[in-house]
């Protein structure tokens, strides 16, 4: 039997849809991988979608791995498959778990929760012509109406999964508008050199933003955090090693890490990595309040690199809304113990969420002097915000009417991609300052933020000139020991903005 699996993300991580694939050749199926990369609101050329289409065209069924907003893309994937009276779409993911009835609307058949076993069930019937529509974890659309099957327990025993499907053969990319066979410099070129697993599965925290929040009320009275054996993440890596001798940096994508697994744990994986791997690690998913001195100094030691941390404000009433629990007191410790460590890893990401229409201006301002607290050098990421269905936050906008058309404004939503209000731009010229070792004193960072300031317009005038401190030192310098002052004192404005630069504030 032969299965075409299809992604559509930008990259080619795929961590569930290469496990999903390795699970299936285990059975004895031929499978073929087809990756999409493409951003979630750009759409695909129809030629190279009728390529996938015509690979595809011997497979028992084709089956298609997607997020909220990732929609519109496998939409027009699936359309384009049933074309010619294509063979049946599954569709599977996050976005198929919380809205299965939608998602039914355009494929055959939707994976709800994880689906290694429903597939290898689905696909043992298949093989062997019997009735499949009972199974569970599936629904299907029939004449009568929706099969909705019951949602199959979490697999407990991540170790009996079998590692990700990183084989060339059968593999195929998008690439240059046209569909190519996977090729060492392909995956090299795509990957950067990173190789990413995932040593763990689920989140205990269920944050009012993330699909987490949604995930654990489906699985009551079960244990959603489930961790692998520290053998079975270093054989991973080995094999991973053997396979892909480009690789430069293994990434651990969980979302708990250092909650999940103990100091023993982490002691024992630190030497094995060390010992085995050797190559610089990657830990995203970091809870501040979980992060402790011991472990890290284990995980450098064994060559962490990079680490990731959820920060997303600093405002203690946003943080209540967000179900985040932690505190201000605890980030900061936090950062001040990677920061012990500047002279062997890279600057921490702190990731930050944006656009959040029930924060007001106060609390952005708390959260921008709170950063400005944290010690130098270090990344931003910002996220706008997004409400993605099922969470409590999604439904806190629909109850509210910030949300009236969930495909406009909340599948297409550009999540990576912040409004340009004055104080974004803070958290951007903050990020710039940081990424480059220099700190803007709580002090200033009042000044730029202060509401009296900006009714003055004095923002304005403050904030080109901090974007000049960081663009061009040598000019400020001059400017502002020279001539500033007394053009300042003057009310030479034209000359101050010929200095300062353009931009608004």
């Amino acid at each position: 039997m032969q299965v075409t699996l299809i992604s559509p993300y930008p990259s080619l991580e795929a961590f569930g849809l290469r496990t999903l694939s390795a699970c299936l050749k285990a059975e004895g199926c031929q499978v073929q991988m087809v990756f999409l990369p493409q951003p979630f609101n750009q759409r695909y050329e129809p030629g190279l979608l009728g390529e996938v289409a015509e690979l595809a065209r011997e497979s028992t069924y084709v089956g298609l791995s997607l997020m909220t907003n990732f929609f519109d893309n496998a939409v027009q994937i699936t359309q384009s498959l049933k074309q010619d009276g294509g063979r049946p779409v599954l569709w599977g993911g996050t976005h198929p778990t919380v809205r299965p009835e939608e998602c039914l609307d355009y494929a055959d058949v939707v994976c709800l929760g994880e689906g290694e076993e429903a597939v290898i069930e689905l696909t043992r019937r298949l093989a062997q012509g019997r009735p499949y529509r009972d199974v569970a974890g599936l629904w299907f659309r029939s004449e009568d109406g929706i099969i909705d099957n019951p949602m199959r327990p979490l697999v407990q025993d991540l170790d009996a999964l079998p590692f990700p499907d990183y084989d060339y053969e059968g593999h195929y990319l998008a690439w240059g508008g046209r569909l190519r066979p996977m090729t060492p410099d392909l995956l090299r070129e795509q990957l950067g050199g990173v190789y990413t697993t995932m040593a763990s599965r689920g989140c205990p925290f269920g944050c009012a933003y993330c699909f987490n929040n949604a995930l654990n009320k489906m699985y009551p009275r079960q244990r959603v955090v489930r961790k692998r054996s520290v053998q079975n993440i270093i054989a991973e890596l080995r094999l991973a090693r053997e396979r892909l001798p480009f690789l430069e940096r293994v990434k651990l994508d969980d979302d708990a890490f250092f909650l999940v697994f103990s100091l023993d744990e982490i002691r024992e994986f630190s030497q094995e990595y060390r010992r085995l791997i050797g190559l610089p690690l990657a830990i995203t998913g970091i809870s501040p309040s979980t992060l402790t001195r011991e472990k890290l100094s284990l995980l450098v030691e064994a060559g962490l690199s990079f680490a990731r941390l959820g920060i997303q404000t600093g405002s203690e009433r946003t943080r209540k809304l967000y179900n985040r629990q932690q505190s201000n007191e605890g980030i900061l410790e936090a950062a001040g113990i990677i920061n012990e460590f500047a002279d062997k890893t890279q600057p921490p990401q702190y990731d930050i969420i944006l656009d959040n229409p029930w924060e007001s201006e106060a609390d952005l301002i708390e959260t921008l002097r709170f950063l400005a607290r944290l010690p130098v050098p270090y990344r931003l990421c910002t996220f706008s915000l997004d409400f993605y269905p099922g969470t409590e936050l999604y439904e806190k906008a629909r109850q509210e009417g910030l949300v009236k058309d969930d495909l406009e404004q909340v599948y297409r939503h550009d999540y990576l991609s912040c409004r340009p209000t004055y104080l974004n731009r803070l958290f951007f010229l903050l990020d710039e300052y940081a990424a480059q070792g220099r700190a803007i004193s709580e002090g200033w960072m009042a000044l730029l933020c202060s509401p009296m300031l900006r009714k003055l317009g004095l923002s304005r005038l403050l904030y080109r000139a901090a974007r000049m401190w960081i663009s061009h030192p040598a000019v400020r310098l001059r400017y502002v020991l020279r001539e500033g002052v007394r053009d300042l004192l003057r009310g030479d404005w034209r000359r101050i903005k010929r200095y300062l630069g353009r931009g608004g504030a």
